[in-house]
């Protein structure tokens, strides 16, 4: 994973978009998008059916620029209705149409019809085009500044990315009086520059909000500046200079340290008796929250939490509640102070690993991180004592790319770890044994998956993994990293993201397929795809083939799903028939169930159900997914909730 913008990324924590699957088709990813000069007009439509037309041929060219710079990418787009649909009439009466996923917690991607795969927009560009496809209620005033006579309810600060356009991730939010005052007064008493000018990229934009309207404007001023200057984002060449009294009040806003002395926790019971949490010295504005794993011991709920405040700096503690207090204590933390120290993404991922070891004990991945360096610690901590026990110390060689852990997985009775990080560490620790098999840097993380798509299919007894390099094959690997067969995959089919599974015994694996067709998709999100499958193929442990099975009957509409095992040999067959709910969406309707037993080793069809039969043991899917809502904790990005007992 890059180094991202701290900020924005844990904003879009939550989450988030949409799914791509690819499909093997390709297309000119450089080839050219529209000729600006064949370009009339644009229109805009949005998701609530508002409507602006652009003739303005500064605002065309703002256009034709973000969305050339964006990165071409062959894989298909399935997803849900875009934020903006835009048409470019041509001057010929031609036109081309583009669909455009920018806003809130969406990454930046547009498709353009008639081409397959889409098109990612760097941040810069996303919000260029965010500002640009603002209805004409949202556009902000581009009045002189002396004519702000109305009273101002909030302001917006952010990092400025262009001349001419307001980044849409808000770094800072003021409501107060005083420092609105502050903002105001700066802007009124602000004198202007004579002539035209041509200046560096601002520093930040702000936005004066009213009941009625929105200005905005570029500001210039570092911690060193004895006098900031303004202008508005719509006059460009056009500068106000800010007097050294108003400067001197907005760098003490601006540049003042926040008054963080370590990480503890205000509480208090909202309207409906829930205990809410929030950290001490930060203000609102200042900082963001994000949530991982919940366990409880000893009738105490633990959990990991990750605050990220200011600039760059960040914190992963391990917090503790007591139903019969008021309180919310930190059990440990950690803080990083620099987004360029090379273990930056694996602090910032991290963090959410919460096993519980036994009943007193508690098994997490601790960091121990400096300025410039860092270590992880594979640790217990102790929730009688408090003391914590490093189990691996410095287990984990970074490497010079950024790296985290990806997946992990937990074997209770065994007291089994195991990891993958990105970059293809694997780690099989045993806890009860001492008895570890590590391979470093071996079994990568394909690229494309970095959010969803599994690239290792573990056993359930550890003892053998399937790894997908993207070659075309599978590779049945054995604990100690040996390998045993490939597999290959079938071309025009889908297989679904979760290539591999297991049966609860660890002894057969399987593989559906299925024609590639959206009729087949059950269910798609970012990297992630579930279909309908045709045939099921069965493999031993050391991935030797022993049979498949197909859909009975030449129906087109028919599926099967291995859903459950009754024992080590013996599959629960579910049989269905799908439908299109809608032809210009991804999703179908299931029917026409039922279920049979299905001798793997045999290759025997047995006894027929209506129902799962309750002694089997069900198939689930282990879809990667967020753990910020967990139970009875809940964390936002500005509070934590403990909900009240029942």
């Amino acid at each position: 994973m890059k180094k991202l913008n701290l900020l924005a990324l844990l904003a879009i924590i939550s989450i988030i978009f949409v799914g791509c699957v690819y499909t093997g088709n390709i297309d000119k990813g450089n080839q050219t998008l529209i000729d600006l000069s064949s370009v009339d007009s644009i229109t805009i439509h949005n998701d609530s059916g508002g409507l602006i037309t652009i003739t303005d041929q500064k605002l065309i060219e703002r256009f034709n620029k973000a969305i050339h710079t964006a990165e071409y990418d062959n894989a298909k787009l399935d997803i849900a209705a875009p934020d903006y649909e835009v048409t470019v009439e041509l001057k010929s009466k031609e036109n081309e149409k583009f669909s455009f996923w920018i806003m809130g917690n969406n990454n930046g991607l547009f498709t353009k019809s008639g081409v397959n795969g889409h098109y990612k927009l760097s941040e810069t560009d996303k919000a260029a085009l965010l500002t640009l496809f603002q209805s004409n209620d949202q556009q902000v005033e581009s009045d002189n500044l002396n004519k702000i006579d109305e009273t101002i309810k909030r302001i917006t600060l952010a990092n400025s990315l262009a001349h001419g356009s307001v980044n849409a991730n808000i770094k800072d939010e003021y409501t107060d009086h005083e420092t609105i005052d502050i903002f105001v007064r700066a802007i009124r008493t602000a004198e202007q520059i004579p002539g035209n000018l041509n200046t560096a990229t601002p520093n930040y934009d702000i936005v004066l909000i009213s009941d009625n309207n929105k200005y905005a404007f570029h500001l210039w001023i570092t911690e060193t500046n004895e006098q900031g200057m303004l202008m508005n984002v719509n006059e460009t060449d056009t500068g106000y200079t800010i007097t050294k009294e108003s400067t001197a009040e907005l760098k003490k806003i601006l540049f003042s340290e926040a008054k963080f002395n370590g990480l503890e926790f205000n509480t208090e019971r909202n309207s409906i008796g829930n205990l809410v949490a929030k950290p001490m010295g930060l203000s609102e504005n200042n900082y963001l929250l994000n949530g991982g794993e919940v366990v409880e011991l000893q009738g105490i709920s633990y959990h990991t939490i990750h605050l990220f405040y200011g600039d760059h700096n960040a914190v992963n503690a391990l917090l503790a509640h007591d139903p019969a207090t008021e309180e919310v204590k930190v059990k440990w933390s950690d803080e990083l102070n620099d987004s360029n120290n090379r273990w930056n993404n694996a602090f910032m991922s991290n963090y959410n690993m919460l096993i519980p070891l036994d009943e007193d004990h508690l098994l997490f991945l601790e960091s121990d991180v400096t300025k410039k360096a860092g270590q992880y610690h594979l640790s217990s901590y102790n929730v009688l004592t408090g003391k914590i026990e490093r189990l691996r110390e410095n287990f984990w060689p970074l490497s010079d790319d950024y790296d985290y852990i990806y997946k992990f997985q937990w074997k209770a009775d065994e007291q089994k770890l195991f990891m993958q990080s990105y970059l293809g560490n694997i780690w099989i620790f045993d806890l009860k044994t001492g008895k570890d098999d590590v391979h470093l840097l071996k079994y990568r993380v394909i690229p494309h998956s970095t959010t969803g798509a599994p690239s290792l299919f573990l056993s359930p007894t550890f003892k053998r993994f399937v790894h997908d390099d993207e070659s075309g094959e599978l590779t049945f690997y054995d604990n100690k990293g040996v390998s045993l067969r490939t597999v290959p995959l079938p071309q025009e089919q889908y297989v679904p993201s979760e290539k591999i599974k297991w049966n609860p015994a660890g002894t057969i694996a399987w593989m559906d397929t299925a024609e590639i067709n959206e009729n087949r998709i059950l269910d798609i999100d970012i990297d992630y795809l579930k279909i309908a499958a045709q045939k099921i193929n069965f493999y031993n442990q050391d991935g030797l083939s022993i049979g498949s099975i197909k859909t009975e009957g030449n129906h087109e509409d028919t599926a099967i799903e291995v859903v459950g095992w009754m024992d080590a040999n013996v599959a629960v067959i579910k049989s269905y028939t799908v439908e299109l709910i809608h032809k210009d969406y991804v999703g179908l309707n299931v029917k026409d169930v039922s279920y049979y037993l299905y001798d793997v080793k045999k290759k025997q069809k047995g006894a027929s159900f209506s129902s799962i039969p309750s002694s089997a043991t069900v198939t689930t899917d282990l879809r990667m997914g967020d753990a910020d809502n967990t139970g009875e904790i809940t964390v936002s990005f500005k509070e934590i909730t403990y909900k009240k007992e029942k």
